[in-house]
C-alpha cells in the first residue's frame, strides 16, 4: 500500500501555504491505525475480523496524496509522468523486492514443497504487481479453497496501487490536454475524477453482488476508493473550504468512529468491497478533510504521539513484513503460533519495518545518481523485477521437474505387475496397507487430478455453464453418463480406463460445488442458488432422455439447502435424491451410485510434504473421516431394481482409521478429492460392478 512519508503528505498545504508547511500528522495517525487494522486482524483474526478495511483507509490515503501531488504540478509533458513514475518505483519497489525474495528463501527452506509451486507463481505476479488478478482466478477456484496460505498474498493491495499509479496521471493528463485543447472552460479534471468515481463504484456495487469473490481484488472494483480520496485532494488544491473550523475536530472524530465501527462490525461474511466499504473509506476521507492538526478537541493529541507517527512512519514496512511471519512462523516452530508467540512476531514485524525503512527505503529514495537521469532508475527497478521473477521461477520449473519425473515413474507402476500399488494394497492382505516408501511425491499428488480438470468439463459458479466431455470408444456398445459435483469427477481415470478398455463410452455432467438435487442450495450470491437448481435439473434431465445404458452418480452433500435446518439437511437431501433416482429409474436408466470417499481434516499432500518420514501419519479417525452420504442413503433403501451401490470405503479405511497415503500412494490432491493415480488402481474393484450394472 502507498505509504509515502513526508514528502507527499504536506503537498496540498504546501500548494496554498507555500514550502514552510510541515508534513500532516492526521495522515500518518491514519496510516498507523489503518497498519494496525490489518495486522492486528491478521494475527487474532477472531477478535477484529473486520481489520482488513484498513486496506481500504491506505487505498483513500493513496488517492488523496497522489492526487495532491499531480493537480499541484500537473504532468505538462512526458518527461513528467517519467519522473513522477520514477519517484514511485524508487519509493516502493526495492523494500517489496526485499520481502519478495526473503519469503521466497524462506519457503523454500521451511513450508512444504506442495506449497512451492503457488508460491512461486504468486511472487512473480507479485514481482511485476499483478498478484490481486491472480488471486482473482484462484479465489474462482472452488478446487483451490483448501490451499495453504502464501506469504506474499498481501501484495495483491500494492498491486491495485501501483496499477492506480499508472493509470491515474495519465486521466489527469489526459484531462488536461482537453482543457489546453478545447479552449472551454470546463473542469476536465474534475469531471475525469468523478467519472471514474460513479462508474468504479457502480461496477464495484454490481460485481461484489454478483461475482463477489474476484470482486474483492480486482482494480475495477476498487479505483472509485482511491479516486475519493483523490476528490479530497482536488478540492483543497482548488483553495475549496471543505469544512469550517469549528466542524474540524467533530469530523475528525467521526470519521474515526467510522472506521473503527467498521473494523468492529465487519467481518469474512460481510460483502465487500460494494457498499459496505463506503462506511472506512468515508470515513478516512472525513479525517483528511477535516485537517484537523493543532485544532482544540480534535484527535490531534492522540495521533501526535510519538509512537503513532513512528508506527505512520514504518507503516509500508509493517505491512510488507507482517504477513511472511505471519505464513512461515508455524512452521519454522512447528506448531500453531499462539499469545506469546504472536507478540514477539509482531515486534520482529515493527523492528524489520524500522530496519527496512532506515537500510532500505530511505537511502534509495533519497539516492541523486538514480534519480538523475530518470533512466537509472527504471533501469534498476526493471532489474529487480527481473531478478524476483528469474527465481520464482526456477522455484517453479524445479518443482514441476520433480512432479514431471514421478508422473513418468507412476506410468511404469501402473502397467507393471505392481501388487501392492495403491488400491492393491488394501485388496491384497499381505500387503503393507499403507505401504513402506512413498511412491507418488507430495509435489506431485498436488497436481494428480483428473483429466476432466484440464479439459474442463466443470460446470462452474455462477452455474450457466452446460458442459460436458465424452471418453472412450468413438462407437461404443454401452454409453455411460457420469453425473454429479466434484466427489463424481474424480472417478473419471478409473472409468475413462475402463471405457476404451470395453468399448464403452462415458459423457460427464459435472457441477463444481451443487449436488444433484432439485433444490436451491445455499452458496454465494442468491443466483447462484437457483442456478444450482437448474443446473440439477438439467443433469437428471439430460441423462434421462439421453438414451443411456447407466447413470453412474457420486456427490458431497455439503452445501446447506434454503429453507431447511442444518440438522435437517441430511434427511431432506435423501428424499430429493430418491427423487432423482425415481426419475432416471422410470426413464429406464440404471444408476450406479457410489459412495463418498473419506475426507480429511487437511490436504493429505501438504501433510505427506511435512511428514514424509510417517506416511502414516497422515490420517484420521474413520469416525471423522466417513461423511454421512444421503445420495448412497437413498439408493440402499430404493426398491425398484434398477440402483445398484458400490462402497470403496475398505479401500481407504482398516481398523478404525483411514488413510491418505494407501500402498505408497497418495490418495487425495487436497482434503478429500481422490488422486488420478489412486482412482486408476481402483479399477479392478469398479469394472465388475460396472459390467453388471450394464447387464454385461
Amino acid at each position: 500500500m502507498t505509504l509515502t512519508s513526508t514528502d507527499h503528505a504536506e503537498a496540498p498545504a504546501r500548494a496554498r501555504r507555500g514550502p514552510a508547511s510541515k508534513a500532516r500528522r492526521d495522515i500518518q495517525g491514519l496510516r498507523a491505525l489503518a497498519v494496525a487494522l490489518v495486522v492486528l486482524s491478521h494475527f487474532w483474526p477472531a477478535r477484529l475480523p473486520g481489520g482488513y478495511i484498513g486496506v481500504d483507509v491506505f487505498f483513500v490515503i493513496s488517492g488523496f496524496l497522489i492526487t495532491s501531488h499531480l493537480a499541484s504540478r500537473p504532468p505538462q509533458r512526458w518527461a513528467d509522468l517519467a519522473a513522477f513514475w520514477g519517484r514511485r518505483v524508487r519509493r516502493l519497489l526495492p523494500a517489496a523486492t526485499l520481502v519478495l525474495l526473503v519469503s521466497l528463501a524462506a519457503s523454500v527452506a521451511f513450508l512444504p514443497a506442495t506449497a512451492l509451486p503457488r508460491i512461486a507463481h504468486e511472487t512473480a505476479a507479485a514481482a511485476v504487481y499483478a498478484e490481486n488478478w491472480a488471486l482473482a482466478r484462484s479465489a474462482t477456484d472452488y478446487f483451490a479453497a483448501d490451499d495453504l496460505h502464501t506469504p506474499v498474498q498481501h501484495y495483491w493491495s500494492l498491486s491495485v496501487e501501483e496499477q492506480f499509479y499508472i493509470v491515474w496521471p495519465l486521466v489527469i493528463g489526459a484531462a488536461l490536454w482537453c482543457a489546453r485543447r478545447f479552449r472551454v472552460r470546463f473542469p476536465w479534471v474534475e469531471t475525469g475524477l468523478v467519472a471514474v468515481f460513479v462508474a468504479s463504484l457502480a461496477y464495484s456495487l454490481r460485481d461484489t453482488a454478483t461475482n463477489p469473490a474476484p470482486a474483492y481484488f480486482v482494480t475495477p472494483t476498487r479505483m472509485w476508493e482511491l479516486a475519493l480520496g483523490g476528490l479530497v485532494a482536488l478540492a483543497a488544491v482548488r483553495g475549496f473550504r471543505l469544512v469550517p473550523r469549528a466542524a474540524r475536530a467533530p469530523l475528525a472524530w467521526l470519521g474515526l468512529t467510522a472506521i473503527v465501527a467498521a473494523a468492529l462490525l465487519y467481518d469474512a461474511a460481510t460483502p465487500f468491497p460494494g457498499i459496505a466499504a463506503l462506511l472506512p473509506t468515508a470515513g478516512a476521507a472525513a479525517v483528511i478533510a477535516a485537517t484537523a492538526d493543532d485544532v482544540d478537541g480534535s484527535p490531534d493529541r492522540l495521533w501526535s504521539l510519538r509512537g503513532v507517527q513512528l508506527a505512520g512512519d514504518v507503516s509500508y514496512s509493517i505491512y510488507l513484513w507482517h504477513w511472511p511471519l505471519i505464513v512461515v512462523a508455524p512452521f519454522v516452530l512447528g506448531h500453531d503460533v499462539y499469545w506469546p508467540a504472536k507478540i514477539a512476531l509482531v515486534v520482529g514485524a515493527f523492528l524489520l519495518a524500522w530496519v527496512t525503512k532506515v537500510a532500505v527505503e530511505d537511502p534509495v529514495r533519497r539516492s541523486r545518481g538514480l534519480a538523475r537521469p530518470v533512466w537509472r532508475t527504471f533501469l534498476v527497478g526493471a532489474l529487480l523485477m527481473g531478478v524476483t521473477v528469474s527465481a520464482a521461477t526456477a522455484v517453479r520449473v524445479h518443482e514441476e521437474r520433480v512432479a514431471q519425473q514421478a508422473q513418468d515413474a507412476v506410468a511404469e507402476a501402473l502397467h507393471a505387475d505392481s501388487t501392492c500399488f495403491g488400491a492393491a494394497a488394501a485388496r491384497k492382505g499381505s500387503c503393507d496397507f499403507v505401504g513402506d516408501e512413498l511412491l507418488t511425491p507430495a509435489t506431485f499428488a498436488k497436481t494428480d487430478k483428473a483429466q476432466v480438470y484440464e479439459d474442463g468439463c466443470w460446470n462452474s459458479q455462477p452455474f450457466t455453464s452446460r458442459k460436458t466431455c465424452t471418453y472412450g470408444a468413438k462407437n461404443p456398445t454401452k454409453r455411460i453418463a457420469l453425473v454429479g459435483n466434484s466427489h463424481a469427477g474424480y472417478w473419471q481415470p478409473a472409468l475413462a480406463d475402463l471405457a476404451k478398455k470395453n468399448g464403452w463410452q462415458v459423457t460427464t455432467y459435472l457441477a463444481s460445488q451443487c449436488y444433484t438435487v432439485d433444490a436451491v442450495q445455499l452458496i454465494g450470491p442468491a443466483s447462484d442458488g437457483e442456478n444450482c437448481r437448474k443446473l440439477a435439473r438439467w443433469q437428471v434431465a439430460s441423462v434421462a432422455n439421453g438414451h443411456y445404458d447407466l447413470v453412474v452418480i457420486a456427490d458431497r452433500t455439503w452445501l446447506q439447502l434454503k429453507g431447511v435446518s442444518k440438522a435437517d439437511r441430511g434427511d431432506v437431501a435423501r428424499g430429493l435424491y430418491a427423487k432423482t433416482l425415481q426419475t432416471w429409474t422410470r426413464a429406464g436408466v440404471p444408476a450406479l451410485v457410489l459412495r463418498d470417499v473419506p475426507f480429511h481434516q487437511q490436504s493429505v499432500p501438504d501433510c505427506v510434504a511435512q511428514s514424509s518420514t510417517d506416511l502414516a501419519a497422515c490420517a484420521d479417525p474413520e469416525k471423522t473421516a466417513l461423511i454421512r452420504d444421503p445420495l448412497f442413503e437413498a439408493a440402499e433403501a430404493d426398491t425398484s431394481g434398477k440402483v445398484s451401490t458400490l462402497d470403496l470405503t475398505r479401500r481407504f479405511c482398516k481398523d478404525g482409521t483411514c488413510y491418505g497415503v494407501v500402498g505408497g500412494v497418495i490418495a487425495y490432491f487436497d482434503q478429500g478429492h481422490m488422486s488420478a493415480t489412486f482412482s486408476r488402481t481402483l479399477e479392478p474393484d469398479i469394472e465388475a460392478p460396472l459390467a453388471r450394472a450394464l447387464g454385461e
